[in-house]
């Protein structure tokens, strides 16, 4: 038995009762899950399946093909707003396919661990002023992928090379940002959770600032690909 805590990601139906679940673990990184039931019983509660809900869970040794197999799952602590409001819940699923695309099954990563759960607790608990918090999420998450840019490197009239991670006096590849672009970028790096409500952006801002990021990651992580909940999370927020 291996017991951990983790992370949903995403949760498919698979035959009558059961179901395929990718999870984020502490103790395993990312992996895939076989949950088998009953109408009367479930190892893995409906509710706790939900993106990003925080779950502990007891993993069988034995190994069923490419999954795990989930013994049983207790909540690690209840979300009270994300699974609840339209809103939250859209940039949750959005997060969760960001998660399930860039993670990959490996040993322990502890402290990617640590930032996706304390970020999650502190989205569920904020009521206001989080048009931004995918946005922080996202360059934060840099950090523990291995191409958070360096910041020291900023100052006005300088490109940002988002192929090399940096940014520089000349604009002379096609994955370059151009200035205003680039002081975009730069203020979005110097956000966290507690002020990213003082940053005023439109919608359209925030879009184009959010496609830059997610061509940022495709440049990092080859097989990243397209978002399928991008076209849902680009009409929030007027």
């Amino acid at each position: 038995m291996i017991k951990t805590e983790a992370i949903v990601l995403h949760t498919i139906h698979y035959r009558d009762h059961s179901y395929i679940v990718h999870l984020f673990t502490r103790e395993q990184g990312r992996i895939n899950c076989l949950v088998k039931g009953s109408k009367q019983k479930l190892a893995l509660s409906p509710v706790l399946m939900q993106p990003l809900s925080l779950i502990d869970i007891v993993l069988d040794n034995r190994t069923y093909k490419t999954f795990q197999y989930i013994r049983e799952s207790s909540p690690t602590s209840l979300l009270n707003t994300v699974p609840y409001d339209p809103i939250k819940n859209s940039i949750a699923l959005f997060l969760s396919e960001i998660l399930h695309k860039t993670l990959r099954e490996s040993d322990k990563e502890n402290a990617l661990f640590d930032f996706v759960k304390e970020s999650i607790l502190f989205f569920d608990t904020t009521t206001k002023g989080f048009a931004n918090f995918h946005l922080v999420f996202l360059i934060k998450m840099t950090y523990f992928l291995g191409f958070f840019p360096n910041l020291s490197q900023f100052h006005d009239g300088v490109y940002f090379d988002m192929l090399n991670s940096q940014f520089t006096e000349q604009n002379n590849n096609p994955h370059t940002l151009n200035v205003e672009e680039t002081e975009a970028f730069a203020h979005l790096m110097r956000m966290d959770y507690d002020n990213m409500q003082i940053f005023s952006l439109s919608r359209n801002q925030r879009n184009t600032i959010l496609e830059h990021i997610l061509t940022y990651y495709r440049l990092h992580l080859p097989e990243f690909g397209t978002v399928k909940s991008l076209d849902i999370l680009q009409q929030l927020f007027a």
